[in-house]
């Protein structure tokens, strides 16, 4: 298990003194990590340090460790294959327990210990509060996050962006002849950005918003804002949160008796909501970027049941499969510097083979899954089926 004091993965390195904890100022003093190393001797091997910063502990730890179990896959399988050639990728794996505070320090710790990548950023807060410290280190981060806020030019998104996601919410109420919609949200930092986007881009369209309620993230009872949406009569729900918090939704919905589709982001899969809700859930559908169909998502998906039978494929597993596979092809073909991966990164038009999304990604926008590459899922008797 993984524990808030930062249990070390990688071996070989040196612990991080004390003076690691001193504020976020520290950040703004770091080495790039675009000196030239010295030139490799022949057959030894060049040991890049990637920097994993998820959260293994606290509410959201099972996703973390589903993030963690694709980028291990995808390293494990570049080190068998022997396509990274005198590469050798050292993770070094640490709790962020979701706090914004210490995920910035994490990016401090890797940016002193010479890491030239991170992943991270499990949530859209995260990744804004860490976003100043990756850029004064010049380090390329994959994140997860999903908000428009999220905009360096040094943090790449794996997740669709809430714009993109509410385009795919459009769509699909369009195939369903949905005509209104009531707005759910978290009073979250998350769930008020993804409000505003919704008001937004769906208030520009032909879908009528009848209503609107909030909620704090970590409500257990929301029969009260229910209630009040379902006097709107709306043909749909759009709900935007993270996962837990609609289990509590389709509980409530079914204590009063409301049979109305709720239409949730890319959280609504989390696999905790089947495991909770049960049939409670069935009606309640989510987005996904995995594509199951390409031979990058089947190849993916035989892999990951080897190694892990107990787990099931997520789009989590799926977007860290990708992200550390894009990573891998910019060292093979840009370098082992943090310069030399930005670089890569920046003008990566083309990424093919991907498990996720339905084109090669365009990186060159630092969000490369757009609404066309979404499919939707429903939850059915505890289990999700496609639509």
């Amino acid at each position: 298990m993984f524990n808030k004091k930062q249990r070390r993965f990688a071996v070989g390195r040196t612990a991080l003194v004390a003076a690691l904890t001193v504020s976020m100022v520290a950040a703004c003093s770091l080495d790039s990590g675009n000196v030239t190393p010295p030139a490799d001797e022949p057959g030894k091997p060049n040991t890049v340090l990637i920097g994993v910063a998820l959260p293994f502990s606290g509410t959201v730890a099972r996703t973390g460790n589903l993030y963690r179990k694709g980028l291990e896959l995808r390293v494990n399988q570049a080190r068998q294959s022997g396509e990274l050639g005198n590469i050798n990728i050292e993770l070094d794996v640490q709790d962020d327990a979701n706090n914004p505070s210490e995920a910035v320090l994490l990016v401090t710790r890797f940016a002193q210990e010479g890491a030239v990548a991170m992943f991270g950023a499990h949530s859209s807060p995260v990744a804004l509060a860490q976003a100043e410290a990756v850029e004064s280190a010049k380090m390329p981060e994959f994140v997860f996050g999903a908000s428009n806020a999220i905009n360096n030019p040094y943090q790449y998104q794996m997740n669709a962006r809430d714009s993109e996601q509410i385009a795919a919410v459009i769509n699909f109420a369009h195939q369903n002849g949905f005509k209104t919609v009531g707005l759910f949200t978290d009073t979250g930092a998350y769930g008020t950005s993804a409000k505003e986007q919704l008001e937004k881009i769906i208030g520009a369209s032909d879908i009528e918003i009848v209503g609107s309620e909030t909620f704090e993230p970590t409500a257990s009872n929301l029969t009260g804002q229910l209630v009040s949406l379902r006097r709107t009569n709306p043909d749909f729900i759009a709900m935007f949160s993270f996962g837990t918090p609609y289990s509590a939704v389709v509980k409530g919905k079914k204590e009063i008796g409301w049979d109305v589709p709720i239409i949730g982001n890319v959280a609504a899969g989390d696999i905790a909501i089947g495991e909770i809700a049960g049939t409670d859930a069935d009606g309640l559908y989510y987005m996904t970027p995995y594509n199951s169909t390409s031979p990058g998502g089947k190849a993916l998906a035989d892999a990951w049941a080897k190694a892990y039978p107990n787990d099931p494929l997520t789009f989590e597993g799926a977007a860290a499969y990708d992200a550390m596979s894009a990573l891998i092809q910019a060292l093979k073909e840009g370098g082992t510097t943090r310069e030399a991966v930005q670089e890569w990164l920046s003008k990566a038009t083309a990424i093919e083979g991907q498990a996720t999304g339905k084109s090669p990604w365009n990186l060159t926008e630092r969000a490369p899954i757009k609404a066309d590459d979404l499919s939707f899922r429903v939850w059915r008797a505890g289990q999700t089926q496609a639509v």
